[in-house]
C-alpha cells in the first residue's frame, strides 16, 4: 500500500516537473518570438530608410544630369 503511493506521488511529481519545463520552453518560444518581430520590424525600417536613399540619389542624379 505504501509502495503504491509512494509510485503514485513520485508520478505525479513527474507530471509537474515535465509541466514545468513545458511552460520554461514555452516562455522562451514567446521570447523568441518577440526578439524575431523586432528583428522584422527593424529590418523593415532599414529596407524604408534605404528605399528614402535610393529615391534621393535618384533625385540627385537628375538634377546633376540638367546642369
Amino acid at each position: 500500500m505504501l509502495v503504491d503511493v509512494l509510485a503514485k506521488s513520485s508520478y505525479q511529481l513527474s507530471v509537474i516537473s515535465i509541466s514545468y519545463q513545458l511552460s520554461v520552453i514555452s516562455y522562451q518560444l514567446s521570447v523568441i518570438s518577440y526578439q524575431l518581430s523586432v528583428i522584422s520590424y527593424q529590418l523593415s525600417v532599414i529596407s524604408y530608410q534605404l528605399s528614402v536613399i535610393s529615391y534621393q540619389y535618384k533625385v540627385a542624379s537628375l538634377e546633376f544630369s540638367f546642369h
